[in-house]
């Protein structure tokens, strides 16, 4: 027998971790008593290990089985947007307007009233987007969610069948069913949600009335609408005796359902591969099956994400839904996958997760691991010109995992002679994560038919994208990487758009660890010209600056030629040096020069081109920056002993306030752009504090306001050169005559880079 999961909490109750002026606590949340186990412990200082992927051995097409989401849209469907959600290439939504308020049709004293109608209206909106193009997805209708079981129900509730009396459940039944036939949409309908006694049901699993709820729902479906698909029994958990018993009753009942599902479980390969031999010990023909919730609340992290994603790939999974535990349930937000809602929605570690997921396109190649708590699933696409490998760890994974692909000698289409362009990219489980951290981005000389790379796991929850590629492929999120932007290294050389032409007065050198892709491209003679064609709508350029470095001239579209001094008395080898003006979408050309000429405190006129950052035009013009976002890095925010912090704020970026009331509390964000937005309450216990940049004069910012705006711009910085640049924020201990208090607290800032 399988091991039972446990009964999980209640939609939308998770965890929470606070930081206090006095000391770093950690209060879990009790939901319910339940307990969440199953989840490996974190394993810290684990060995290194090994994952191999043969591109010469493949098989079936990939199914994208992973990529559904529970209550992942708003209440009318609209977000988050196609930006957000066209790139993870979902396949699956489950939902029915729970939590809505009015109590479904319940709350209506069961009839089809006001609380009834918002959560069908809410369920028909979003099944009309998602299973239309783009999209063409299923989606799960719950019922249950629809009548107001979503743990929400009060104690006194009449639960279906009820006293062998099921003439209002057929009421019920015969209400949705004509309700979404007048609707137009195609949904699937899943009867009920764990029907084993974790709070959506209360009637015993597989008991008698259990399956005359059930009997009674499909008999009435299908003679309303005999092609409806109809999916069960959504247990909590994976459980070979309680499906057994239910093909063998449903079967005996001629009730089986259409998809056979279940939730969570410890491995998808190996619980499908169970109930597949169920199904064929019933003497039954194969059924298609799904895991419509999956992923605990402290699952959720782009290494375990990946993970499950790994082993759904190579399952007999048709569909998987990730689970919901902190947005329920009309967020937007695919719960915790996007940091953020509506504009503000932003990719995090577990977006790229799935982001990776997608690009598995073409045929899955052979792909093992030497060690069960990493899993590794792979594809190769001849069309396309690429190879994609994800990796994930369930398990805190740390160390050095060796990635070896081998196969090469037999993908002619997939090398550019002896070399294959490797991206090797560490997913980290942040939030927002604008972009995966490169950790190797060359062309590596193949060996025997293959070749080998480290990816060492700085964090148990990191996941790994690997792409190969004969000459490189850039890398797209939400409109482009890093929210609407492409990163092209001065090596990409060609005369197709998104690459760059040198004249004969340029070379190259390689390994140049400072560097992007550890290449630079650069001339010590004047009037060496480079070009590089883009489409977008704004380019940043990276260039050296160093004691022997140049001047050049940059110019968009034959345009006047701006003078760029590249001499610094320290080096930077990868900054920006220079950023286009915003453009009209489309094409472009950029071209750079070696004017000759030099500051005269430098010792040379060398130019030495790193890479370029392009806009797309669908790109956001900011990066947007949790104030919980805490290090010491670019984008992160510095707080000190004087800070708190506070969660579960609903009208503030992420729920998040990091706050003080303590006159000289300091504050430091640093961030690279040429702009910085810092928003902070307005409210009528807010205080004054003082903002500077990069050490300058400290200007003074009034917090007070008669009317609470948790979430306005307070300051804006000044246009600023691109580059590096730090913001101090202190509590000054004042505070407007009419304010009740000195509090300051910070929601978030908005970097234009």
């Amino acid at each position: 027998m399988k091991r039972t999961t446990p009964h999980r909490p209640r939609y939308g109750l998770t965890s929470r971790t606070r930081r206090t002026l006095t000391s770093a606590l950690v209060i879990a949340a009790v939901t319910a008593g339940a307990a969440l186990t199953g989840v490996p412990s974190a394993v810290a200082n684990a060995p290194d290990t090994t994952v191999t992927v043969d591109v010469s051995q493949t098989g079936k097409a990939p199914t994208h089985a992973g990529a559904g989401f529970l209550y992942g849209l708003n209440q009318d469907g609209s977000g988050p947007s196609d930006a957000l959600l066209q790139p993870l290439a979902p396949t699956l939504f489950r939902g029915g307007g729970a939590r809505l308020a009015g109590g479904g049709w319940i709350g209506d004293g069961y009839s089809a009233g006001s609380g009834y109608r918002v959560r069908i209206n809410s369920a028909v909106a979003q099944a009309r987007r998602v299973t239309t193009a783009p999209y063409n997805g299923r989606y799960d209708l719950l019922v249950s969610d629809l009548y107001g079981a979503d743990t929400t129900q009060p104690s006194n509730t009449v639960y279906p069948c009820d006293n062998g009396d099921c003439s209002n459940w057929k009421a019920f039944i015969d209400q949705v069913v004509g309700d979404v036939k007048a609707s137009g949409v195609n949904v699937a309908y899943d009867i009920w949600n764990e029907p084993d006694g974790t709070g959506f049901w209360q009637r015993g699993v597989n008991s008698a009335q259990y399956y005359q709820m059930w009997d009674t729902a499909v008999t009435e479906i299908r003679r309303l609408s005999p092609s409806a698909t109809i999916v069960g029994p959504s247990y909590s958990g994976y459980n070979h005796s309680w499906l057994d018993g239910f093909i063998g009753q449903t079967k005996a009942d001629n009730t089986l359902p259409n998809v056979l599902n279940w939730h969570f479980g410890n491995d998808p390969a190996a619980d499908g591969a169970d109930a597949a031999s169920i199904v064929a010990a019933h003497g039954l023909s194969p059924m298609p099956l799904s895991i419509n919730e999956y992923l605990f609340g402290n699952q959720q992290t782009a290494g375990y994400a990946a993970w499950f994603l790994d082993r759904l790939a190579v399952s007999n999974i048709g569909a998987a839904a990730h689970a919901i535990w902190s947005d329920c349930c009309v967020a937007g937000t695919l719960d915790s996958v996007l940091g953020g809602t509506g504009n503000l929605a932003s990719p995090t570690g577990q977006w790229w997760a799935y982001r990776a997921y997608a690009s598995l396109t073409g045929h899955l190649v052979s792909a093992t691991s030497g060690n069960a708590a990493v899993a590794v699933a792979a594809s190769a696409d001849q069309n396309a010109g690429q190879a994609d490998v994800l990796i994930g760890n369930n398990s805190g994974q740390t160390g050095t995992t060796t990635v070896t692909v081998q196969g090469l000698g037999s993908t002619p289409w997939l090398t550019a002679g002896s070399t294959v362009h490797a991206t090797l990219m560490r997913i980290p489980d942040n939030t927002p994560l604008s972009q995966p951290i490169t950790v190797s981005d060359a062309d590596v000389t193949v060996n025997n038919g293959r070749i080998s790379l480290p990816a060492t796991f700085q964090s148990g929850t990191d996941a790994f994208w690997l792409v190969l590629s004969p000459h490189g492929v850039a890398i797209t999120g939400p409109g482009g990487p890093g929210g609407g932007q492409i990163y092209v290294d001065g090596n990409e050389i060609g005369t197709a758009n998104d690459q760059w032409q040198y004249d004969a007065n340029w070379g190259e050198t390689s390994g140049v660890s400072d560097m992007y892709a550890g290449t630079a491209n650069w001339s010590h003679t004047a009037g060496a010209t480079a070009t590089f064609r883009f489409t977008g709508t704004q380019v940043a350029l990276h260039a050296v600056r160093d004691v022997d470095q140049g001047i050049m001239t940059v110019s968009i579209d034959g345009g006047a030629p701006t003078s760029i001094d590249n001499y610094a008395s320290s080096r930077n080898a990868s900054g920006v040096v220079w950023t286009s003006p915003t453009l009209a979408a489309g094409s472009h050309t950029l071209t750079v020069v070696n004017a000759g000429t030099k500051n005269s405190a430098s010792s040379g006129i060398n130019i030495a081109i790193d890479r370029v950052d392009v806009t797309t035009s669908s790109a956001p013009s900011q990066t947007i920056v949790d104030g919980n976002v805490t290090g010491s890095g670019a984008n992160q925010f510095q707080y000190d002993a004087n800070w708190g912090l506070t969660t579960g704020v609903s009208d503030m970026y992420l729920g998040t306030a990091n706050w003080s009331h303590l006159a000289g509390a300091t504050a430091t964000f640093r961030f690279t752009g040429t702009q910085v937005a810092l928003h902070a309450v307005h409210d009528v216990d807010q205080g004054i504090m003082t903002v500077a940049i990069d050490g300058g004069a400290a200007v003074t910012v009034d917090n007070y306001a008669s009317a609470r705006n948790a979430s306005g711009i307070a300051w804006t910085s000044p246009t600023l050169a691109a580059g590096s640049h730090t913001v101090t924020i202190v509590n000054t201990g004042n505070r407007n005559s009419a304010s009740s208090g000195i509090n300051i607290a910070i929601d978030r800032a908005d970097v234009t880079p």
